[in-house]
């Protein structure tokens, strides 16, 4: 592998921005404020389990687009990639997604029918079956299939979610102390670049930043915040870079692991085929490989030929009948 290397821009990309809030905290108002911005083109917003908020349109300087979908998983994770396979305007468009904790349960209440329908394992008090590990593994998947969309977006992004206040656990049980806690799946706090939770209405805090400008050494009260602002003080105002990430290819051949792949097999082959000092050996050679469905495959096919016109052909009739002479 030759290694590739790229020097940092020092530009800021656009955030995936959470707003985390109790209900009625204007997490939805807080989100759709930011289509007044100038730093934009466009705004399409996703909702998933939550009314339209077309009286929102009423906020002053507000433009934004409602995007239909059919309410399914399918449905929805084919909206988010239309929303990002959007042209782009003079500025970036901006993506909201309210809410993902209702997305969240939607993806489980789909895997509880799966399990369902399996029948296998215990009930829980509620008549339904255990979710085995295998379809939360889905469940997980079919989650971060939406989060790898949207962190393809070179524009802004704004995710809702519930925030609620929610008992310690210590030793597998609840204790007096209480904390609070975003309602969706478990990664939505890491893949977030900025968190601001609205604990009370009209109330932000800054519990997490991604950012050079801003430092936060602990959640930091934020008075007077509105989206646009923040994205001033994150310095996307003066320019920004492109959203880039490591990203991760699962190998879904189904291979197990420490097993050699087909490139193994074929190399390990042509090894031995070069070392072969006996047309009886390429034989042997030639035979397993067959076995393994890759005595076609190049450079092995060459291979072989090359020694067979080396050594000759081998002395064995493999016709013969093993057993008494006839």
């Amino acid at each position: 592998m030759t290694l590739n290397t790229r020097k940092p821009t020092g530009k800021p990309a656009w955030p995936i921005m959470l707003l985390a809030g109790r209900e009625k905290a204007g997490k939805t108002w807080a989100a759709l404020e930011a289509s007044t911005s100038d730093l934009i083109s466009r705004v399409l917003y996703i909702g998933i389990g939550e009314d339209d908020p077309d009286e929102y349109a009423l906020i002053p300087g507000a433009e934004f687009e409602i995007v239909v979908h059919d309410g399914t998983y399918p449905g929805i994770i084919d909206a988010v990639r239309a929303a990002v396979a959007e042209p782009a305007g003079e500025n970036p468009t901006l993506i909201v997604v309210d809410s993902m904790t209702r997305l969240w349960n939607l993806i489980g209440d789909n895997m509880q029918a799966v399990a369902n329908k399996r029948a296998k394992g215990r009930r829980n008090p509620n008549g339904d079956f255990t979710i085995s590990a295998d379809l939360w593994n889905v469940a997980a998947s079919q989650w971060q299939d939406v989060m790898d969309a949207l962190r393809v977006h070179q524009g802004p992004v704004i995710l809702t979610a519930r925030l609620d206040q929610v008992a310690v656990m210590e030793n597998g049980q609840p204790i007096a102390q209480k904390e609070w806690k975003v309602q969706a799946h478990k990664s939505l706090v890491f893949d977030a670049t900025v968190i601001v939770e609205l604990r009370e209405r009209g109330q932000f805090l800054v519990t997490g930043a991604k950012s050079a400008r801003i430092k936060l050494e602990k959640p930091r009260s934020y008075p007077g915040f509105t989206v646009e602002k923040f994205w001033a003080d994150l310095g996307l105002a003066d320019g920004t870079g492109e959203r880039s990430h490591a990203t991760l290819q699962a190998d879904k051949s189904g291979t197990e692991p420490g097993a050699p792949t087909k490139q193994d097999q074929v190399s390990a082959a042509v090894t031995a085929t070069k070392a072969a000092a006996t047309a009886e050996k390429v034989d042997e050679i030639e035979t397993h490989a067959k076995r393994l469905g890759i005595d076609g495959v190049e450079p092995l096919k060459e291979a072989l030929a090359a020694k067979r016109a080396e050594l000759g052909n081998s002395d064995v009739d493999h016709w013969a009948t093993t057993g008494e002479p006839a």
